[in-house]
């Protein structure tokens, strides 16, 4: 049998149910690689031209590793943890031999890249933002690939994975990558997917977060005095600064990250913070929301949530103080915050606002007023290396400190530069050393 006709009535689609059976059998027989499965999240496709198969399309999970596709996304080994599965691998490519007409393989190609990102969220629950191929260059070109515009990216060391381990095969293969949407390196690299990737797009994070307790903190931020009017209230105060806050312990950064990742929730979600809507707050909302509510009060209630079931006994807790980005209007200065964050884990412990006509020194002290830190160690820059603050940590706080010192403690850092920090050998005697030397216990 054989298939001539014209480009324009080649059909691409998703195998049926029914076909996949068929489809096994001929990619069994005449893809050079045969056929075992596919790993991962796999799609099927047949390309079909006058109802005749004509060629078949395989997509599976990407390469954890990948040194081309990887320098060109630009992402680091974290990020790409989180985000490989936006990924796809043209596992499988084969034009059946019966199949004639020309430029086929390249229309194929191109047919299916137009449907491929769709065809995930349907199947699969979220797209896929960069499609990869890696081609035996000791068998082919890559001319169907580069034809339909995929982007040649160099060549793999020719190591493979074998039981578990990276064996060098010595058949290194070229690498094409084609991006199925404008952006694609931006998500695959940005600090937050879109909105409207959905839930999935944040599947370790939502994972973590459905797992989580979250009472605690809820029934910390039900304290909170709600400043608006109860007229008109839609979403409960608890409902949307619950939400913020785990967002943010989340990854979300900005208000519009908020809302992007609220509007992955789902309904039993959103049912946990308490809120009895289907949808979450908008980002408006919560902009309106965390500029009114007393910052000071909420990160109380926060660090009484973290420290709940945490002690800070042994463990090191840095002060730093930063100006948040994006808070400077004009000649008016930005908000300057001084934070109590835990070395090891990464949380904000407590924060304090440092007004614009003070400094951190006078505002350490209240800091750390309300913190149990017996047992703890505390480290700081050089500007809170301050006697006053070091006595009152481990007179009145029963804590340890690490202090920077530098050229505004000049006496200290002099102090400190002329001191011998050798180790001091012991004195022997000149008897000492003779007895030791006949007894053969001296050396050197």
């Amino acid at each position: 049998m054989g298939s001539t006709g014209k480009l324009g009535s080649v059909v691409v689609r998703p195998i049926r149910r029914d076909e996949a059976e068929r489809w096994a059998q001929y990619m069994q027989e005449y893809h050079y690689l045969g056929y075992t499965g596919i790993a991962g999240r796999a799609l099927r496709y047949v390309a079909t031209l006058e109802e005749q198969w004509v060629a078949l399309l395989g997509w599976g999970s990407a390469a954890f590793k990948c040194g081309p596709r990887d320098r060109y996304i630009g992402w680091d080994a974290d990020t790409r943890n989180k985000r490989l599965y936006l990924l796809a691998n043209n596992v499988r490519f084969l034009v059946l031999p019966w199949a004639r007409a020309q430029n086929l393989a390249s229309k194929v190609l191109s047919l299916n890249l137009r449907q491929l990102a769709g065809d995930y969220r349907k199947i699969h629950g979220h797209p896929v933002v960069l499609a990869e191929t890696f081609v035996d260059v000791a068998r082919f070109r890559g001319s169907c690939y580069r034809a339909a515009n995929w982007r040649y990216l160099g060549l793999t060391r020719g190591y493979g994975k074998s039981g578990g381990r990276w064996r060098y095969h010595g058949h290194p293969k070229a690498v094409y990558v084609y991006a199925l949407c404008r952006d694609a390196r931006e998500v695959l690299t940005g600090d937050l997917l879109p909105a409207d990737y959905g839930a999935f797009v944040r599947e370790g994070s939502m994972k973590e977060l459905r797992e989580f307790p979250i009472e605690g903190l809820m029934q910390q931020i039900r304290q909170l005095r709600d400043p608006r009017k109860p007229r008109g209230v839609r979403h409960p105060l608890e409902v949307v600064i619950g939400i913020a806050i785990c967002a943010v312990l989340c990854g979300a950064r900005g208000f519009r990250g908020i809302a992007d990742w609220a509007a992955g929730l789902r309904v039993q979600d959103l049912q946990r913070f308490g809120s009895r809507r289907e949808k979450p707050p908008s980002e408006p909302t919560i902009r309106r929301m965390m500029q009114a509510v007393d910052a000071q009060e909420v990160d109380a209630k926060l660090g009484a949530w973290i420290l709940s079931d945490k002690s800070l006994q042994d463990k090191a807790l840095a002060l730093d103080g930063k100006t948040l980005r994006g808070t400077r209007d004009g000649e008016q200065a930005g908000l300057h915050l001084l934070s109590a964050v835990l070395h090891k884990e990464g949380i904000i412990v407590a924060q304090h606002p440092v007004d614009e006509k003070t400094n951190e020194i006078k505002e350490v002290q209240p800091l750390i007023e309300k913190l149990d830190l017996r047992g703890a160690v505390i480290t700081a820059d050089a500007l809170l290396t301050q006697r006053e603050f070091a006595t009152h940590l481990v007179e009145t706080k029963g804590a340890d400190y690490v202090f920077t010192v530098k050229g505004n403690q000049p006496t200290l850092l002099q102090d400190l530069q002329d001191m011998e920090f050798k180790k001091k050998l012991p004195t022997i005697s000149p008897s000492t050393k003779r007895t030791a030397e006949s007894s053969g216990e001296a050396s050197g």
